[in-house]
């Protein structure tokens, strides 16, 4: 099991096997014998820095060496995919590279481990990394947190932001909202009413704890709205019912929330008079 982030990628592997790997490991091979790794977490590259770091390898060339896999005929990337974009943008023909032999366990482990310490995954990707660990390779969210350095609580606070509505991850992902609006949302259980939230905390450029209030207002608001359940429904239908036999013409009853008013209907002046006897009745 990986021992965390405190020494780096070679943290995932005993020191016995980093030294075996590693020492003279560094080969060049033919960027077009290299293939991306399809458990790679991250799915947003940036096109602009893409290119930018493309610039720089056509200058400098590629200083460190990606990680990979060998498979078939082939070499399937570990780490160091936004390094292979790049070069291929360049026009490079080999890439520095580490062979290593690994499970897929550590594949998926090696890959996440890199983009975190980059800072390259958006809260999403990290999420459906994490959540890949766990259900695909038996992990626990305990066990988890000591691979990736982050403390359990942090773990399930990720794994929550997958509980959003389609609409508002992407909001996340494109980092127009971040993980702490996010989480925040997330109170607000209906998707249209997460995505209606979210368009406004865009537009105006809301804080988080502005995000905060703005969900408790909305939860207060719908709670006031909320329709009677229908025991209550059914108790006001038969106070009705008993209004309108008493005074023998139609009854209604307005409830809002327990307070309302009573509609009582009449057909001429005779008619009120009559209710109007039969209300003040004295007794």
């Amino acid at each position: 099991m990986a021992k965390g982030l405190g020494k780096g990628l070679g943290a995932l592997l005993p020191d016995d096997r980093m030294d075996e790997a590693v020492r003279g490991a560094v080969v060049d091979l033919r960027i077009n014998d290299i293939s991306p790794n399809s458990e790679q977490p991250r799915r947003i590259f940036d096109k602009e820095r893409l290119e930018e770091l493309a610039e720089s390898i056509k200058a400098n060339g590629v200083i460190q060496p990606v990680i990979v896999r060998k498979e078939g005929a082939g070499y399937r990337l570990v780490a160091g995919e936004r390094r292979w974009r790049a070069a291929r943008l360049a026009g490079i023909a080999t890439l520095p590279a580490i062979v290593r032999e690994l499970t897929d366990l550590e594949v998926l482990e090696y890959a996440l481990i890199e983009n975190i310490q980059r800072q390259d995954l958006n809260p999403i990707e990290e999420a459906q990394a994490f959540e890949k660990l766990i259900k695909e390779h038996g992990l626990t969210q305990e066990k988890l947190a000591g691979t990736v350095g982050r403390s359990r609580p942090a773990i399930a606070n990720a794994l929550r932001l997958l509980n959003l509505s389609e609409e508002v991850r992407r909001f996340v992902e494109t980092e127009e909202l971040s993980a702490g609006h996010a989480r925040a949302l997330l109170s607000l259980t209906h998707a249209d009413a997460q995505k209606k939230a979210a368009l406004l905390v865009i537009q105006k450029e809301m804080s988080v704890r502005d995000t905060e209030r703005l969900v408790k207002t909305l939860l207060t608001v719908r709670k006031s709205k909320r329709k009677p359940d229908a025991a209550y429904e059914s108790s006001l239908r038969d106070v009705e019912s008993r209004f309108s036999s008493a005074l023998a013409t139609k009854v209604h009853l307005h409830d809002r929330n327990k307070k309302g008013t009573i509609v009582i209907e009449y057909y001429s002046l005779d008619d009120l008079q009559r209710i109007l006897d039969i209300v003040a009745k004295p007794r």
